[in-house]
């Protein structure tokens, strides 16, 4: 399943690029992560455990995620991957910075996502539908954390 999309922040490229870096940031961003540990010996990759609501499918989901691709201050790969409740999820998402005329930036983020198992048989329409309002979530929840006072 592919997805795309843009989000606007009013902040400049290198204040979004330093939240995105954030490893706090982002496992506060993520919709339902309950859990977000660095992996040993991995700069950019952590353990993380995510409550997932879906349908009649609900549950944690252990799995992991990593940066990958970097290219400051303009982009890079998330992946993640996790298993649970007979389902298997893995999926990354690059997200591509750009300085807005006028000020700003524009994120653009493209992802791909696998499901199979219980998770999968819910319907590609309503998967769809729940990554879109999910990633909606994901990216409002950073915004407010880039205007937060540090």
């Amino acid at each position: 399943m592919k997805l795309e999309g843009t989000y606007l922040f009013g902040e400049t490229r290198e204040q979004v690029w330093s939240t995105l870096m954030d490893p706090d940031a982002i496992s506060s961003a993520i919709p339902g992560v309950e859990e977000f540990v660095p992996l040993e010996g991995e700069e950019y990759a952590w353990r993380a455990i995510a409550k997932v609501k879906m349908a009649a499918v609900s549950g944690r989901f252990p799995g992991q995620v990593q940066m990958s691709e970097i290219q400051p201050p303009t982009s890079y790969r998330l992946t993640v991957s996790g298993e649970g409740q007979g389902s298997i999820i893995s999926g990354s998402v690059v997200m591509r910075l750009e300085e807005k005329d006028g000020g700003g930036t524009v994120l653009h983020w493209d992802a791909e996502a696998n499901i199979s198992g219980k998770l999968a048989r819910i319907g590609q329409r309503l998967i769809k539908a729940a990554a879109n309002m999910m990633s909606k979530r994901f990216f409002g929840n950073l915004a407010r954390q880039i205007r937060a006072p540090a």
